[in-house]
C-alpha cells in the first residue's frame, strides 16, 4: 500500500488544525460568558462570540474530514473498522454542532435581553452554557470509544510505528474515562485527555513530515 504524500500530509494538517480552530474558538466564547451576570451585554460582544462560534463549527467540519480522508486507507485492511471510524467522526461532528447551537441560543438570550438581566435569564443561560458542556463530553466519549478499533487497526496494518497506534488506543480509551467522569461531576477530564490530544498532536505531525509506511499485503500479513 502507498499512500500519497498530499493524501497523508492532508490528514496529518486536518489532526493538527482542529486544535487551534476549537482552542481559539473557545477561548472567544468563554471571553464573552465569563461572567453571567452581565447577560445584556452580550448582544455588545456580538463579533467574537460568532467567531468563536464559526470556529467551532470549522472544526467540526475538520473532524469530518478526518474520517473520510482515512476511509479508503482502513477500507484495505478492514472495511468494517473504516466505516464505523468514518461514522463515529461524523456523530462526533454532529454533537459538536449540537453544542454550538446551544451557544448560539445564548447570543439570541443576550440579544434579546435588551439591557435588563433577571435571574430566570441568567439560570437559562447557565442552561444553554452546561448542554454545551454535555455535547462536548458526549462527543469525546463518541469519539474515544469509537478510535480504539481505528487505532488498532493501524497497529495491525504497519503503516505507523507500532507503539504509535497502542499510544493512541490507550489515550483514546482514557479520554473516553474522563468524559464519563465529568458527566459525573469529577473534573478530571482535562487530565486524562491528555494522552489521546498528544497522540493526535504526534500523528499530525507524523503524517506531514513522514506520511505512511509503503507496506505490501504479503508483508502485513
Amino acid at each position: 500500500m502507498n499512500t500519497p504524500r498530499l493524501h497523508s500530509r492532508s490528514l496529518g494538517a486536518l489532526f493538527l488544525l482542529p486544535f487551534f480552530a476549537y482552542g481559539i474558538g473557545t477561548a472567544l466564547v468563554t471571553s464573552v460568558l465569563k461572567e453571567p451576570e452581565h447577560l445584556a451585554v452580550l448582544a455588545g460582544q456580538r463579533t467574537p462570540f460568532v467567531v468563536g462560534a464559526l470556529l467551532l463549527l470549522l472544526n467540526s467540519l475538520m473532524v469530518v474530514g478526518i474520517g473520510v480522508l482515512f476511509f479508503p486507507i482502513l477500507r484495505e485492511r478492514s472495511p468494517s473498522v473504516a466505516l464505523a471510524y468514518v461514522c463515529t467522526r461524523v456523530m462526533e461532528a454532529l454533537v459538536l454542532t449540537v453544542g454550538v447551537v446551544f451557544l448560539l441560543c445564548i447570543l439570541q438570550l443576550g440579544e434579546s435581553a435588551r439591557g435588563q438581566t433577571t435571574p430566570e435569564l441568567v439560570t437559562l443561560l447557565e442552561l444553554l452554557s452546561k448542554g454545551n458542556f454535555w455535547a462536548y463530553q458526549l462527543a469525546m466519549i463518541i469519539l474515544g470509544v469509537g478510535s480504539v478499533a481505528f487505532c488498532l487497526s493501524l497497529y495491525r496494518s504497519r503503516l505507523l510505528p507500532s507503539l504509535l497506534p497502542l499510544v493512541g488506543a490507550v489515550g483514546y480509551g482514557l479520554l473516553a474515562l474522563g468524559a464519563v467522569l465529568e458527566l459525573f461531576g469529577l473534573p478530571w477530564g482535562i487530565l486524562f485527555s491528555g494522552p489521546g490530544g498528544l497522540f493526535e498532536l504526534f500523528l499530525g505531525g507524523w503524517l506531514i513530515a513522514k506520511g505512511f509506511r509503503t507496506v505490501t499485503p504479503s508483508v502485513a500479513a
